[in-house]
């Protein structure tokens, strides 16, 4: 069962993750994120959290010494969780365009000419998903 919000050092591991895209065991996690003030208890702990909440899933396993070692991802990705809470606050697509016009610095201008910077943003960012989709 996932919680609604994470706390900052399970969102802190969350980006982490994100940002890595590759599976990774608690102890690659606790090397890579050493320098960063990272404990191994803190982490553990973290890690555990975000597996029993539904954060974090297996996809292998990888053999260590004498045992094994579970290879983590997230399960959710980034702009889900920030969806999530968006939605939780009561917004929803029919925001879309609203949420565009904050994104893009544009939310206090004139409802014309927001939605028309507005309009020319989703276009821009339609074309570069179908060129990506042509690739």
């Amino acid at each position: 069962m996932k919680k609604e919000v994470l706390n900052k050092r399970e969102e802190e591991l969350m980006n982490f993750l994100w940002e890595c895209s590759e599976p990774l065991t608690q102890n690659e996690m606790a090397e890579k994120l050493e320098e960063q003030g990272w404990s191994s208890v803190t982490l553990f702990k973290t890690v555990q959290s975000l597996s029993g909440s539904g954060y974090l899933k297996v996809v292998g396993l990888e053999k260590s010494a004498k045992t094994y070692a579970r290879k983590l991802v997230p399960a959710i990705t980034k702009e889900e969780y920030y969806a999530s809470i968006l939605m939780k606050n009561g917004l929803d697509s029919e925001s879309l365009a609203n949420i565009t016009a904050a994104f893009i610095g544009v939310s206090k201008k004139s409802r014309k000419e927001k939605n028309t910077e507005v309009i020319a943003k989703l276009e821009e960012i339609i074309e570069k998903l179908r060129m990506e989709g042509q690739e």
